[in-house]
């Protein structure tokens, strides 16, 4: 009696366990992604009209389906400090970051594309006059004026292709700033 049990208990755990191997996927049916080397460029160009002002080019490499924050695995940080003159017993000055954060991640999928994810933040010190001498805004108190954009998003984009996502138009003197994202894998 106690073999019979015995048998009875073990083919009782047995049971469970043939069923879990059973619903497991045989490694050869999964796929596995191979991490891909994709060089990103942005691209900040302003223009007056149709007239073009300035282009900024940021151009970096990333490897696909890398994560080192959330779904950031790249930063950019250029930029300056510019002193600003406080009113303060404590402290005279203080210092603004101005300049170019971009933060990019990028996922391969499925069917070729790529989801790039995307956060920038583009500060920059507002000219007081334009390039025909008329001023563009009463200097506060001797502080400079900043101008600011902000944006996060996420693109789906092939190989070599190149979305302007983004145009925006500057409220003091109209001006559009392009945002425009280039991708190419490396080989």
């Amino acid at each position: 009696m106690k073999k019979l049990s015995y048998l009875c208990l073990l083919g009782a755990l047995c049971l469970p366990m043939l069923q879990l191997q059973a619903q497991e996927k045989p490694k050869s049916e999964e796929r596995v992604k191979v991490p891909t080397p994709v060089k990103v460029q942005i691209v900040f160009t302003e223009f007056d009209g149709e007239k073009k002002i300035s282009s900024m080019p940021y151009i970096f490499l990333m490897i696909s389906d890398e994560k080192v924050g959330r779904d950031y695995s790249t930063s950019v940080r250029t930029g300056v400090r510019v002193p600003i003159e406080l009113e303060s017993k404590d402290q005279k000055t203080t210092y603004l970051d101005i300049g170019t954060n971009i933060d990019c991640g990028i996922k391969a999928e499925d069917d070729g594309r790529f989801r790039l994810y995307l956060s920038f933040d583009r500060s920059a010190v507002y000219p007081n006059k334009s390039s025909d001498g008329e001023r563009l805004v009463a200097s506060p108190g001797g502080q400079p004026v900043i101008r600011q954009l902000r944006t996060v998003e996420s693109l789906f984009l092939k190989d070599g292709q190149t979305s302007e996502n983004l145009v925006s138009t500057d409220p003091l003197n109209g001006h559009t700033l392009r945002v425009s994202v280039t991708i190419n894998v490396q080989k």
